[in-house]
């Protein structure tokens, strides 16, 4: 089993009790709220299986990512073809626009 599967389940595996402690908080709520009890605070074995299944499923998404990939300029130099490298903005002009006359543009080029 190679380590990225393995976070796979073991992310599933942290999630599917993270759920579980949710029902189980919305169970005992439910169970408060009929029998007309005091709203007292949610069981500690809820909150620690909460915490737990959260750093489970945390561990188990870490595993799953994927390496990090290299940013240096060489490596991006190297994937690029001339055509990209030499595209700058440089040469755009729009000294053209928005003149009335073919005088007005000779003007503006002199």
């Amino acid at each position: 089993m190679t380590q990225r599967s393995l976070g796979k389940a073991i992310a599933l595996v942290g999630t599917l009790f993270l759920l579980h402690s949710a029902f189980s908080t919305y169970e005992h709520l439910s169970y408060l709220k009929a029998a007309d009890l005091d709203k007292s605070s949610i069981p500690l074995e809820i909150v620690m299986e909460c915490v737990v299944s959260a750093l489970v499923a945390l561990i188990g998404v870490v595993m799953n990512a994927q390496p990090f990939k290299n940013i240096l300029m060489q490596e991006e130099i190297k994937k690029m073809t001339i055509d990209r490298m030499d595209t700058r903005s440089s040469f755009i002009s729009f000294d053209h626009r928005k003149v009335p006359s073919l005088k007005a543009q000779k003007e503006r080029s002199l």
